[in-house]
């Protein structure tokens, strides 16, 4: 295998994300492995991750399965032993042990599978990165000589690992820079409510939008945090958004928080975002142009010029006048629109872009 046309491919896959199904075929063909696997985790859990087509199934099975995932030894031993190289799973705990656990004698084992190379990287971000290459049980642990070939490779996996954090992370700062030129206060969240990313607008809110340590926002007033908080841990099981109203206090104007989801792209292990947060002053009825709108939430021209009609606080039948479209026409782009925005109801859409109350009737 040309290992310089393989390290070239590893730094691409940072970049682009659907490459490392391929790349770690490829890596764990080096150590005599049957595939490979890509993930963020915890001590005690998985997060998202990508694999190998050949281990795909085998790794949706697991994560599928909340008790295997408790009982997971092979993860918390890995992290603990703070190795830095690759290491078989056979140097964690001895093969009787290996046997006799939960996680083997009941997952890995009946599929044929049991022995395994890993490594682990703390990411800048807090998470951990954790490459895993799974070996048939039949062909035993991997040796020292395949761990030394993939210590080559290691240096490579880790800064591409680097890469992709940071660059999931420039992303967020893109959005929420957009939403400012747009007059949108708006932070992107993880999936615990971590502020990834805020824009200077939401910034100045500080007397209304508390931000706390180790990044996190809560809502000054105890009420509207409470529907802030509920509303994360809502979108931790589920894809809803959530719209909070936010009182207002003395040289500042009420506000409402949307906090919409964001699934991220499936095949990006660390893409990060959960939640883009909104807030919108009802004292600012101002509508973003249809080129924004386009831009920020990849709405087709014809799409975004429904989207600002809305956001003005026209009601169906005004936008159809004004665009000289049909209602009927004018609700198709709408279901488009609440798909791709994350909202479900008119006037949550005029909110979300303005500020404003809508007139009339919902679609």
């Amino acid at each position: 295998m040309n290992h310089e046309g393989l390290i070239d491919r590893i730094y691409e896959a940072a970049v682009v994300p659907e490459l490392w199904p391929g790349v770690l075929q490829d890596v764990s063909t080096l150590a005599g492995c049957f595939g490979g696997i890509l993930f963020t985790a915890t001590p005690d859990k998985i997060g998202r991750w990508t694999s190998s087509n050949n281990v795909h199934e085998l790794m949706t099975d697991f994560t599928g399965d909340p008790e295997i995932q408790a009982n997971n030894i092979r993860l918390q031993r890995g992290i603990a032993v703070k190795r830095h190289g690759f290491f078989g799973n056979d140097e964690l705990y001895g093969r009787e042990e290996m046997e006799s656990s939960f996680v083997y004698s009941k997952f890995f084992l009946p599929r044929g599978f049991g022995y395994c190379a890993g490594t682990v990287f703390p990411m800048p971000n807090g998470d951990m990165a954790a490459f895993d290459l799974e070996r048939r049980y039949a062909d035993g642990p991997v040796s020292q000589q395949e761990i030394a070939v993939l210590d080559v490779l290691r240096p490579h996996l880790g800064r591409a690992a680097v890469l992709a954090t940071r660059l999931n992370l420039e992303r967020a700062r893109v959005v929420v820079d957009a939403l400012e030129s747009a007059g949108l206060a708006a932070a992107i969240l993880g999936i615990t409510g971590r502020v990834l990313a805020a824009n200077a607008l939401l910034e100045g809110m500080s007397a209304q939008f508390v931000f706390r340590a180790h990044d996190r926002i809560a809502l000054a007033d105890a009420g509207a945090n409470a529907l802030f908080a509920e509303s994360i841990e809502q979108l931790a099981s589920a894809s809803s958004t959530r719209s909070i109203p936010v009182p207002a206090l003395p040289g500042h104007a009420a506000a409402v928080a949307h906090v919409l989801p964001l699934p991220g792209e499936a095949a990006d292990v660390f893409f990060r975002a959960h939640a883009l947060m909104v807030v919108t002053r009802l004292d600012r009825p101002a509508a973003p142009s249809a080129e924004l709108l386009g831009g920020l939430f990849d709405l087709t021209p014809a799409e975004a010029r429904v989207a600002r009609s809305i956001s003005e606080g026209k009601t169906t039948e005004e936008a159809a006048a004004a665009l000289n479209l049909s209602r009927e026409t004018v609700r198709w782009y709408l279901k488009a629109i609440f798909s791709k925005t994350g909202v479900s109801r008119q006037a949550e859409l005029g909110v979300l872009l303005s500020g404003a109350v809508l007139r009339g009737q919902d679609v």
